[in-house]
């Protein structure tokens, strides 16, 4: 049993393996190969191997520059392999990783329940936040919009991705303990992507700025035949009067004309604009539920102090009313 680096052609087998290990979570190979070459560099991947060289575990590291004393840690492995010492070896590495790189606040996505719960808790990891996997299954056409005064929809185009970014950025910034991503990732994972299609992309423009954006794609990564919606935020100035929704509302109308009646969407389940809420009045549901964990790591790997007031964002969906 040994860790080493992901190679391409390692990943047909990942993505098998990470959908049998968190099935809620599913990934497609497209997915996971933008993962593997962001430009950024933020993130280190690794993958678990047995005696005969086949992976069984997969594990990576994020990090973002403008939070340079954090990481977050991406562990997943089937149940079947699932035992102290392997998933151990996912974490060692993962923490080893981050210290190496100068961060000690390490946290950790869990599906309650999986076995990396458990582990985690007996190395001195807290319980420090929530996420969601929402959905809705629309059964006839949705209500149609009602948009705020003064603004105007309309699709994605070319020569807008400096504005809808900064947008975008914008509507995040007051999100739990935002850190700023890089232009280029957003071109890579978003504008780059195999399935990018703009005319999903709807930028909701008031008097000379950007107001909101609904960024979806046609479907969840390993989910064919579910709509996506990627980011949805609404800037500071332009939030309680609807918009929000009205651009949900849009984007599930949208989903409903192409023949897509199953929508989908993550949230950060204490999100401060009241994500969560609006949603639910959309007629969605929570389907999954992910559980963060934090701990702060000293330099022999294995501290349970508690942590500082710094942390790393969430990636999902957005905020508004």
């Amino acid at each position: 049993m040994k860790i080493r680096p992901v190679a391409d052609a390692d990943v047909p087998a990942l993505v098998a393996l990470m959908n049998e290990a968190t099935p809620a979570y599913p990934v497609d190979e497209a997915e996971l190969r933008r993962w593997l070459t962001s430009p950024t560099g933020e993130t280190e991947f690794a993958l678990l191997a047995d005696d005969a060289g086949e992976p069984i575990g997969y594990v990576d590291v994020y990090g973002a520059e403008s939070a340079p004393d954090r990481a977050w840690l991406d562990a997943r492995i089937p149940a079947r392999a699932a035992s102290d010492k392997t998933i151990a070896a996912l974490v060692d590495w993962g923490e080893s990783n981050a210290l190496a790189r100068g961060r000690s606040l390490f946290r950790a996505g869990v599906t309650p329940g999986e076995p990396l719960e458990a582990v985690l808790r007996a190395r001195g990891y807290r319980p420090i936040r929530y996420s969601f996997r929402m959905r809705i299954d629309l059964e006839s056409a949705p209500p149609a919009p009602a948009w705020p005064d003064g603004i105007d929809v309309q699709t994605f185009a070319s020569g807008e991705e400096r504005a809808v970014f900064g947008a975008l950025e914008d509507a995040f910034a007051d999100h739990w303990e935002f850190t700023p991503d890089p232009f280029e990732d957003f071109m890579h994972s978003l504008v780059g992507a195999e399935d990018f299609d703009p005319s999903l992309w709807f930028v909701a423009r008031g008097a000379d700025e950007i107001a909101g954006v609904a960024l979806c794609r046609p479907s969840a990564p390993g989910q064919p035949g579910v709509g996506w919606v990627g980011d949805l935020g609404v800037r500071r100035a332009w939030r309680r009067r609807g918009l929000g929704l009205a651009l949900l509302l849009h984007a599930f109308g949208s989903f409903w004309e192409r023949g897509t009646k199953t929508v989908a969407l993550g949230v950060d389940g204490e999100n401060t604009t009241g994500a969560v809420r609006l949603y639910e009045r959309a007629g969605m549901h929570a389907e999954h539920r992910l559980d963060h964990y934090e701990k702060v790591l000293a330099s022999g790997v294995g501290s349970t102090e508690p942590p500082n007031s710094a942390g790393a964002g969430f990636a999902g969906a957005g905020a508004d009313q």
